[in-house]
């Protein structure tokens, strides 16, 4: 190879890695459309030891606020409030990680506010073919997005409950 040949592919490669570094850096996003649809809410988790945990959520409950999620959203903003995704009927979804930066978690509720699954989410490895997809076991009526280790530092295991309400939105 010529030494202009190199110095061209050199500077096609730099500009290569550049351009996905800004692209990189626009996924995410302390805010976005997504999350302000999505309405406020309150979220209770009474543990099996009598305790009970109180926590503000988002409530994704419709389908382009369930489709967005924790898409393209930084880890400072999964890490400071959850996402609680609520179904209009009993459904087994599955989740995914596209466009997710950080590590999740998610736990699976039934009808009787019952814990059916936490799954520990990772996001995908650039280029991977492997995208795996994360589901209840069995038909759920909603589901808590959070950031990690949030079901550990709280104690949750599959015997707690959780109940949740709407909160007025800032602007009524």
């Amino acid at each position: 190879m010529t030494g202009a040949r190199c110095v061209l592919l050199r500077l096609v490669l730099l500009s290569g890695l550049l351009v996905s570094g800004c692209a990189v850096a626009r996924t995410c996003e302390t805010d976005n459309a997504a999350l302000q649809q999505m309405l406020p809410g309150k979220v209770s988790l009474q543990r099996a030891d009598g305790v009970t945990v109180t926590f503000p959520v988002k409530i994704a409950n419709n389908n382009r606020t369930r489709a967005a999620g924790f898409q393209r959203v930084c880890e400072s903003t999964i890490e400071e409030i959850p996402i609680l995704f609520l179904f209009d009927r009993a459904v087994v979804p599955s989740f995914h990680m596209n466009r997710v930066v950080a590590p999740i978690e998610i736990a699976f509720i039934s009808a009787d506010g019952s814990i059916d699954s936490i799954h520990h989410m990772q996001p995908y490895v650039q280029g991977s073919q492997r995208r795996p997809l994360y589901s209840s076991k069995a038909p759920i009526i909603a589901a808590l997005e959070t950031g990690r280790k949030f079901y550990q530092e709280h104690e949750v295991s599959l015997s707690d409950k959780i109940s949740w309400q709407f909160l007025p939105s800032p602007d009524q």
